[in-house]
């Protein structure tokens, strides 16, 4: 755990370009809660994973909160809305929602996000989850 925090904290203190190559599609991987697994970004507006140690699915649409208020400085920060099933003793599935920061440099970018699934099975409720990881540019 500490050589993964080490290696994060080192990412983080690269330069960042703020005009990193943007392709329409990325992909990595990422650790969370309730899964880590791997993740696909098509542009700007919609979001994939597949947990891959608890299988789960996810899919979820996105907005950039820099454009939305109109205020760049906001550019790094994003919300998302989707659903997710989890293929765990209860295969759960229910809709979610969040929000992220996202950190990009040339090829790739580092992400973080938290937020809530709302599970509708027998035991319905919120779970708050999160995930961080990398996307490296196709």
């Amino acid at each position: 755990m500490f050589k993964k925090v080490v290696l994060v904290s080192s990412l983080l203190l690269l330069p960042s370009y703020t005009s990193a190559m943007t392709t329409p599609l990325s992909t990595g991987i990422f650790l969370g809660s309730p899964t880590s697994g791997i993740t696909v970004k098509y542009q700007d507006d919609f979001k994939f994973a597949v947990g891959l140690d608890t299988f789960s699915v996810s899919a979820d649409a996105m907005w950039n909160l820099g454009q939305l208020s109109g205020r760049m400085e906001n550019s790094s920060l994003y919300s998302f809305a989707g659903i997710q099933w989890v293929d765990d003793s209860e295969q759960q599935w229910g809709p979610r929602i969040g929000l992220g920061l996202e950190i990009p440099y040339r090829t790739f970018h580092l992400y973080a996000e938290a937020g809530t699934t709302w599970y509708l099975e027998k035991d319905s409720g919120f779970e708050v989850e999160g995930a961080f990881g990398v996307r490296f540019n196709l």
